[in-house]
């Protein structure tokens, strides 16, 4: 199934913002989550830098989404994972990546202002996912992330100035990303858990870091940090 671009307002808050882990949690979930989750195939947006522009690439997020979907399942027994959702509807898909990225962003910033995670609201299409399959909790799985090519250090240094305007404009001034000049590629994982009968977001928690989406040791060591402390386990 193609997937196309859905991530580039989340840029800012996806890549190299500070190589940290950032995680809230609802109280109830902290307490009553379970050992697995069914989590949603994941959404692999990856971007080609050369030169003086970036763009999306088709080939490089298909590459890095079937090496995120291998590495996920080699390491089942040691991720939170119960089963991976497939979408059929290319339609719907689209609707519940876009949404579900939204509401990553505003969970994001929850988590930066300490709000209570538990005060958001689930989108109609993900409720809607949810109930339709009996789902108690869902996971959503983002992955963002660049590789240059033709590496430049004038032309790099005009990409991040560039990249730091644009995700200024597309997040209203919210967040501001740099690329690091000298790093010749970074990737960052968004994770996401639905809780339907409370409809809100139990939990969330992001990690980024000069890491090459496309190598295997990489992606696992940034799945590694993902998950790690994730409650219940």
């Amino acid at each position: 199934m193609k997937r196309y671009p859905i991530l580039l307002f989340l840029l800012s808050a996806l890549l190299l913002t500070s190589c940290a882990s950032h995680r809230t949690c609802s109280a109830y979930f902290k307490k009553n989550a379970p050992q697995t989750i069914p989590i949603v195939q994941p959404y692999v947006d990856i971007y080609e830098a050369s030169r003086r522009e970036t763009a999306y690439s088709d080939s490089l997020s298909q590459l890095a989404s079937e090496l995120l979907g291998t590495v996920l399942e080699e390491n089942m027994a040691q991720f939170p994972i119960s089963e991976f959702i497939q979408i059929d509807d290319d339609e719907f898909d689209r609707l519940i990546g876009r949404e579900g990225a939204e509401l990553a962003s505003l969970a994001r910033e929850y988590s930066y202002r300490n709000y209570d995670i538990a005060e958001t609201t689930l989108p109609e299409s993900l409720r809607k996912l949810m109930e339709d399959n009996d789902f108690p909790y869902l996971m959503l799985l983002y992955e963002s992330g660049f590789k240059r090519l033709n590496y430049n250090v004038a032309g790099e240094i005009a990409l991040s100035a560039g990249m730091a305007v644009l995700t200024t404009v597309l997040t209203g001034g919210m967040f501001t990303a740099y690329f690091n000049p000298s790093s010749p590629y970074s990737a960052a994982f968004t994770l996401l858990v639905a809780d339907r009968d409370r409809n809100t977001v139990a939990y969330y928690n992001s990690v980024d870091g000069e890491s090459d989406p496309l190598n295997r040791a990489h992606v696992y060591k940034l799945l590694h940090r993902l998950f790690k402390k994730f409650p219940g386990r």
